[in-house]
């Protein structure tokens, strides 16, 4: 019994102490005594939104977003204080399409009429930002190479992040018409499935051949090579070389994208592959490998995957 009686004073202590920092804006004190009182106790509304308030405070718009979700999921009240957060959260995180979309889901559920009223500035708001992405988008678009490749690659990411998929005759015509990187080409293919671009193109890599309709493609993450190969050279890394494990991660995932959308199993065996990359992972560590003039064509396109 003596082991549980000081609990009530204990919480009681850190409520009144958050407070107290609250008051004070002391926001990241406030902060570690939420971790300290939620390891121990459930938090009451007012505490969930005191926390919601103090995310607020500390630009922790991901971790606001994600808590205003729980909280409301869990049934916090009151929703309409929650749903603000969990909005403003998502516009301060540019993720513009879902602000539009959660206000448009929610407008008519909310309880407040001054809700509403919040709501809609803001909605305004995350369609003048998407606007004005779109005039750079086609400004970033008019220049494309003459952007590095780490600007090419972040103008796709941020289309695609923005369903700005109005696009996809023009980066159709880049990969029929333009000399690409095999990564940036790569995530083009990818762009193009997302935008359900269904033409025919054809596609060379490393010598290799093939013709695709982007809307059939799986993506890059449902390859033979990411689903069965990776694994399997990993399993043997483990046992084999260790040390080598984490950066093998970087060369396998480069490989993925690089070769992509070229299938392995349409090369060769997954054994043949599995016994291909033993010999270039011992090449890296400067360890000799037998002769295996079967695998030599496979090792050679690996070591292209690189490039």
């Amino acid at each position: 019994m003596s082991e549980i009686i000081p609990f009530p004073k204990r919480k009681d202590k850190i409520e009144k102490d958050m407070i107290t920092f609250f008051n004070q804006g002391d926001y990241e004190r406030v902060y570690d005594l939420f971790i300290t009182y939620e390891a121990s106790f459930e938090l009451t509304s007012q505490l969930a939104l005191m926390k919601c308030e103090i995310l607020w405070e500390l630009k922790s718009y991901l971790e606001l977003k994600e808590e205003a979700n729980i909280l409301m999921s869990q049934g916090f009240q009151p929703y309409d204080t929650l749903m603000i957060y969990y909005v403003k959260s998502l516009f301060e995180l540019k993720q513009y399409h879902a602000v539009i979309d959660v206000i448009d889901q929610v407008i008519d559920e909310v309880n407040e009429h001054q809700t509403r009223l919040v709501f809609l500035p803001i909605k305004d708001q995350a369609t003048a930002e998407l606007n004005k992405r779109k005039d750079y988008f086609h400004y970033q678009l008019q220049s494309f190479f003459s952007l590095s490749n780490g600007e090419q690659t972040k103008l796709l990411l941020d289309l695609i992040d923005d369903h700005a998929y109005q696009y996809a005759d023009t980066f159709a015509f880049y990969i029929k018409h333009e000399s690409l990187n095999h990564r940036l080409m790569t995530l083009i293919l990818e762009y193009l499935k997302f935008a359900h671009y269904e033409q025919p193109i054809h596609i060379e890599k490393f010598g290799l051949h093939t013709e695709v309709k982007p809307h059939r493609l799986k993506g890059v993450s449902h390859t033979s090579f990411n689903n069965q190969l990776m694994p399997r050279i990993i399993e043997w890394l483990e046992k084999a070389m260790p040390s080598l494990v984490s950066e093998a991660y970087v060369h396998l995932n480069t490989h993925n994208i690089a070769l992509y959308p070229f299938e392995i199993t349409s090369i060769d065996t997954i054994d043949h592959w599995l016994k291909a990359y033993q010999m270039y992972f011992k090449s890296l560590t400067g360890e000799e490998n037998k002769k295996d003039d079967d695998l030599h064509a496979l090792v050679e396109l690996i070591n292209l995957l690189n490039t």
